[in-house]
């Protein structure tokens, strides 16, 4: 794998706003909408020593009906994960 390259603050605002989408597309992806009535995203970032820590708390709130589980949250979570380090690799490499 190669080098994550240094990360201006642009590039750190770009890639949470980035994150964020893609976070909210999985989750869109993964649970009914019409049960989520809001959701919440608190994206934080870290940059040392040229290494990238993302941490991501997630509030959803659900229709009174919803039987939506925690393990269905977990897996969208990891799902965009997964996608936010393909997006990594092919933009903030070297």
């Amino acid at each position: 794998m190669s080098k994550l390259k240094v990360l201006s603050q642009d590039d750190l605002a770009t890639i949470s706003d980035d994150f964020g989408e893609i976070l909210e597309r999985e989750v869109s992806k993964a649970l009914p909408s019409k049960e989520i009535e809001d959701l919440d995203l608190d994206i934080v970032l870290s940059y040392e020593d040229e290494q990238l820590d993302v941490d991501v708390d997630v509030g959803i709130s659900f229709d009174e009906l919803s039987d939506i589980s925690k393990d269905q949250i977990a897996k969208a979570i990891d799902e965009a994960y997964l996608k936010f380090d393909s997006y990594i690799d092919e933009n903030f490499r070297e």
